[in-house]
């Protein structure tokens, strides 16, 4: 083989080696820099979930601050009319922090305890406003351990324990939802 030939086919193999090392660094490059752009896009992604909960909460927690607020002007002694408008003041306070708390993502937990924290408090200030004649010590207490359970959560603290009332709440809520699907079992069976 002549020396030209031979050296333009070493050089053309030097070519084709050099574009394959080209290339395969360029898809090299691109898939790093593909997961990187999805492992940011997550991280975004998390952090934005996160400021959302933490938003919803810190509205629901206002919410809860309201009520707490607002049980501490129930006075012994009020008209049906003054104890109508200190309970429906007090539901409406209540329905708020509930709405907002059921907005906070990832926190199932939570939604649900606040749900039967809220169920229970609900409850003490029917009972306050219309069958008690002292101070609202239950609905009170109740909107008590519905902050520290929002306040747990944005602390990042374990949730505190259940109250009494809270199980009985929880236990009651399981209960119904058993009988909801029974009742859709027995329909469509029929």
């Amino acid at each position: 083989m002549q020396p030209e030939v031979l050296a333009g086919l070493i050089g053309f193999g030097g070519a084709v080696v050099g574009a394959g090392g080209a290339l395969l660094g360029t898809w090299l490059q691109q898939r790093h820099q593909a997961k990187l752009d999805r492992q940011q896009r997550r991280e975004t992604r998390a952090d934005l979930v996160e400021e959302r909960g933490r938003a919803a909460a810190e509205k629901a927690l206002s919410e809860l601050y309201l009520l707490r607020r607002h049980i501490s002007t129930w006075k012994a002694g009020m008209n049906a009319e003054g104890k109508n408008t200190w309970f429906g003041t007090c539901i409406t306070h209540a329905d708020e922090a509930d709405l907002n708390a059921a907005l906070i993502p990832e926190a199932s937990e939570l939604r649900e305890r606040f749900r039967d924290a809220m169920e229970t408090a609900r409850m003490s200030m029917q009972i306050d406003a219309w069958e008690s004649e002292h101070e609202p010590y239950l609905s009170e207490s109740d909107t008590e351990h519905a902050i520290a359970l929002l306040s747990a959560y944005m602390r990042g603290d374990p949730l505190p324990t259940p109250t009494r009332r809270e199980e009985r709440a929880s236990l009651a809520r399981s209960m119904r939802h058993e009988a909801d699907i029974d009742n859709d079992r027995d329909s469509a069976s029929s």
